[in-house]
Order: C-alpha cells, then structure tokens, then sequence
C-alpha cells in the first residue's frame, strides 16, 4: 500500500491516492481474514477425516454426515483464499511467450487478464448470489441423519467469490491505471533470491 502512495505521479492528486491506498488496504484485511478462515477449514478437514478413519478403524462407525461436512469445509478451503491469490497473483501463469514482450506489452496483458478475470467471475458471482438467497429463503437442507442447513457452505461460496470478484475490480482499475501511466508499476522482487 505505501508503495502506491510512493509511485504515484503528478497526475493524480493526494486524496484520490488515499483512498485507493485506504481502500486497497481495507481490501487486503478482509482477505487476510478469508485466508484465516479458509485455514481454519483446512484444519477443520484433517480433524475431521483422522478422526472418521480412527472411528472406522477402531470402533467400526463413522461421523454421521461425514459426506456433507467435509463437502462444506473443502468450499471454505478452496474458495475462501480466492481474492488473496488474486491480490498476490498467485495464480498458475505461463510466461514462456511474455517474458521476451517490453513492460508496455505486459503492462497491457496484467489489463486484460484481470479485465478477462471479471468478466469470467462475474456469472459464477450471481450465481452464487441467487443459490445463497434461495437457500435462506427456503430453508433447504441436506438429508442425512443431522440435516444440515445448507446455507453455510452456500455463504461461504457466495462470500468467497464476492470478495474474489472485488479484487479483479479492484486489479483491473489498478492494471489500468499503471498502463495509463498514472501510477507507478509495483516493484517486483527478484526470482533470484530464493533460487537454488
């Protein structure tokens, strides 16, 4: 976040910048918080499935709802962390063409990417706002012997991908204005601190 506050240019003016920064900052906690959670799931699942295996190991039963309960926390787990990965840009990238491209042409691939990544995001976010709504309108729950609601795996989804959705927003106007030249490009460190 200082970062932005240190390149940006004359262009733009202070207060326009501390919001970005403010904003973006209030974004990052958010995700931190998501992270958290999402960990917390992970966890969640370990405890969860040793426990059903030592269960049906030892004693010859199970956790009832085993099926559903792990469904549930693998949402947490995998969509949860979603918008932190994206502000990292932690995804899966193949750089083998870009690399040999200058700063402008990459410049204006983090564009389209992110630009690309709303537009993906976007149904799969409405989605998951009509699917969760529905849930808590209805009640819905999964049949098994505990009938567990199925509106926390629901908002966990919905939750998650609201937030993702936010970040790319968040990124594309960012990606735009370093394209425009409004901003500085951030700082990237070096690949070859941590090589072997």
């Amino acid at each position: 976040m200082a970062n932005l506050q240190n390149q940006s240019s004359q262009a733009m003016p202070s207060a326009t910048i501390r919001m970005l920064v403010c904003s973006r900052g209030f974004l990052a906690g958010v995700e931190k918080v998501f992270l958290y959670v999402g960990v917390i799931c992970v966890f969640a699942l370990a405890v969860l499935i040793s426990s059903s295996v030592f269960l049906r190991t030892v004693f010859n039963t199970g956790i009832p709802d085993e099926i559903v309960i792990v469904g549930e926390f693998m949402i947490g787990a995998l969509i949860l962390p979603l918008a932190f990965v994206a502000a990292d840009r932690g995804f899966i990238t193949v750089e083998i063409f870009t690399q040999g491209f200058g700063v402008k042409v990459q410049q204006v691939l983090n564009v389209l990417t992110s630009v690309f990544g709303v537009i993906a995001v976007a149904p799969i976010t409405y989605a998951a706002y009509l699917t969760f709504f529905d849930v808590v309108d209805s009640g819905a729950y999964f049949f098994g012997l505990l009938e567990l609601p199925k509106w926390p795996g629901r908002s966990l989804f919905f939750f998650g991908y609201i937030l993702f959705f936010i970040r790319l927003i968040d990124l594309s106007i960012f990606d735009l204005l370093v394209a425009f030249g409004v901003v500085d490009a951030p700082v990237e460190e070096s690949d070859e601190e941590g090589a072997y």
